[in-house]
C-alpha cells in the first residue's frame, strides 16, 4: 500500500487532520494535507487516496470513489426479499462466517435476522473503510443500525483464516465470490471493482470449508457460473437475477 496517501477534504478541521494522521500512522501510510488539491491531481502521483470526511471515509482509484454504504440491504430488509440466503440457513441464532465481507450487505442482513455473524476481508482498505462503516453509519431503521454494530470483522485471507480455525467453528460458512463475472448493472459497487481480487481458490476453499463448517456452506455466485455443478452444490433457482445460492449439506457428508 505504499503507492496509497490519506488526506481530508478540503472543507477539513484539526480533529480531521489528526484523524488522518492517526490513521497514515496505523496503516504505515503517508499522510498529505489537503490544502486545495483535487483528488484528481492527487491521484497523477499516486495509485489511491483515503480521503477521510466528516460523516464517512472513501477511498479514490482512478475514475472510482469506495464508500460504506448500505447498497439495496435496506431495501431488501424492507421487503423480506433476500428469503433464498435466510431460508437456506432455516435455524435461528446460527453462527454464521462471511468468508467475502466486501460491503458487508449479506452479513448486515444475516445479522438482522438474528444470527451471529463473523466477516472476513482479505483487501486492507476495504476492511478498513467497511469495518468503519459497520461502527458508525447511522441508518433511520435502528434494527439496522443495531446488526451493524453486532457483526465482528477480521482482515484476512479467507483461507488463512479457515486454517488457524478449530473443526465444527462455525453453523454455516458463506461465501460470495462475486466477480467471476462482470455484472454491468451493478454500478452500485463500481467502487469496489479496482480493490477486488479476481481469483478465488476454490478447492482449498472448500477443503477447509467443510472442516469448520458444522451445518452448511453457502454460495452466492453469478448464475452462469459453473461452480454449482463442479461442487456437487444444490442451487436455488431465483426467476430474473443475476445470482444464484447454492449449499452443500455438511451434516449429509463424511469429512476427510
Amino acid at each position: 500500500m505504499k503507492d496509497i496517501i490519506i488526506t481530508t477534504s478540503v472543507k477539513t478541521t484539526l480533529e480531521l487532520n489528526n484523524q488522518a494522521q492517526k490513521l497514515a500512522n496505523e496503516l504505515n501510510l503517508n499522510y498529505i494535507k489537503r490544502n486545495k488539491t483535487t483528488i484528481k491531481q492527487l491521484l497523477e502521483t499516486v495509485r489511491g487516496v483515503i480521503v477521510i470526511y466528516k460523516n464517512k471515509l472513501s477511498y479514490f482509484e482512478n475514475d472510482s470513489e469506495f464508500f460504506f454504504h448500505l447498497d439495496t440491504t435496506a431495501l431488501k430488509i424492507k421487503n423480506s426479499d433476500n428469503e433464498p440466503l435466510i431460508e437456506i440457513i432455516g435455524k435461528e441464532k446460527q453462527s454464521v462466517l462471511d468468508c467475502t465481507m466486501g460491503l458487508a450487505g449479506d452479513s448486515i442482513l444475516l445479522s438482522y435476522y438474528g444470527h451471529n455473524v463473523t466477516s472476513i476481508e482479505k483487501n486492507k482498505i476495504i476492511h478498513l473503510i467497511t469495518s468503519t462503516g459497520l461502527k458508525n453509519y447511522i441508518s433511520p431503521n435502528e434494527e439496522i443500525n443495531k446488526a451493524m454494530r453486532k457483526i465482528t470483522t477480521h482482515n484476512y485471507d479467507c483461507i488463512d483464516y479457515l486454517k488457524r480455525t478449530p473443526d465444527n467453528a462455525f453453523d454455516i460458512i458463506y461465501f460470495d465470490p462475486m466477480f467471476s463475472h462482470d455484472i454491468t448493472e451493478s454500478n452500485n459497487l463500481d467502487g469496489i471493482t479496482p480493490l477486488a481480487d479476481n481469483h478465488f481458490p476454490y478447492d482449498e476453499f472448500i477443503k477447509e470449508a467443510y472442516r469448520v463448517a458444522r451445518d452448511k456452506i453457502i454460495i452466492k455466485a453469478h448464475f452462469k457460473d459453473n461452480v454449482f455443478e463442479k461442487y456437487n452444490f444444490i442451487r436455488i433457482i431465483r426467476k430474473n437475477t443475476k445470482f444464484h445460492f447454492g449449499f452443500l449439506n455438511i451434516n449429509q457428508k463424511t469429512k476427510n
